[in-house]
């Protein structure tokens, strides 16, 4: 019989597989350079697909102690491709609108008042976007230490593994209040965005409290001490509606509007 853990596994690998091939169109038809968030998506999907085919080892080899570290170590670092995803989308945003503010000032004279506000609002859109690649330097950092603290706690240096993943999901905490603030300072001028980039806008500020809840949920499963949100053997219904699925929806939202632009 299957169990709650393996049928969300293999849920996943119908979902994943073919979102993964979609993002990769959404690369190559829209090039390289604007589709950092979706880049991120695509090894979101993989990490996701590889996280499944552990699981599903882990249910038929319950001994086998790869299976069960490396499920346990993808499942933990999900958070940061996601939130990477978010922030490279909301970049291509903030680059468009400086972009479009920019060109609005060609067309009032250099002595203008008028001229003068849109200077400040594009280099303050600029500054916003150097924030925002900034900011993915210690989600980057966030992710080797869970992966450092996931390898730890499945080898002898439990208490060491802890502590890197609580550092590891501390950070991803901090990234997502810098994500939700850009986001709604964003919010000021995304007016002056064109339709795709209100578009994907949008669909970052319906990812936020989704995101938010999959936040909460690593949280409790490194500071708490309930075994339902142990993430060496979560409660699967728990980790289905605080993770899973708000991960699922996530993604779906990211690769529509990367097709429909």
């Amino acid at each position: 019989m299957v169990s709650t853990a393996e049928a969300i596994a293999y849920a996943e690998l119908v979902v994943y597989i073919p979102i993964f091939l979609l993002t990769a169109i959404i690369i190559f038809r829209h090039g390289f350079q604007k589709q950092l968030g979706w880049i991120y998506l695509t090894i979101f999907c993989v990490v996701r697909i590889a996280g499944a085919i552990f699981e599903i080892q882990r249910e038929h080899n319950p001994t086998n102690k790869t299976d069960i570290e490396w499920a346990e170590i993808l499942q933990s670092v999900g958070l940061s491709p996601l939130l990477m995803a978010s922030l490279g989308l909301l970049k291509r945003v903030t680059d468009e609108v400086s972009f479009h503010v920019r060109s609005m000032n060609n067309n009032f004279l250099p002595a203008s008042g008028i001229a003068n506000i849109i200077t400040k609002r594009a280099t303050a859109n600029s500054r916003r976007s150097r924030i925002i690649q900034i900011a993915q330097l210690p989600t980057m950092i966030a992710l080797v230490l869970c992966i450092a603290g996931g390898t730890d706690e499945a080898g002898s240096e439990v208490s060491e593994g802890k502590k890197l993943t609580k550092i590891g999901i501390a950070i991803f905490a901090v990234i997502y209040v810098l994500l939700f603030a850009l986001s709604v300072i964003t919010m000021n001028d995304v007016g002056n965005a064109p339709r795709e980039e209100k578009r994907i806008y949008i669909m970052v500020l319906i990812a936020l409290p989704l995101i938010a809840v999959r936040l909460l949920w690593s949280i409790l499963s490194a500071f708490g001490h309930s075994s339902d949100f142990s993430l060496n053997s979560p409660k699967p219904l728990i980790q289905l509606f605080m993770a899973t699925i708000e991960e699922f929806i996530v993604v779906v939202c990211y690769t529509t509007v990367g097709l429909i632009i």
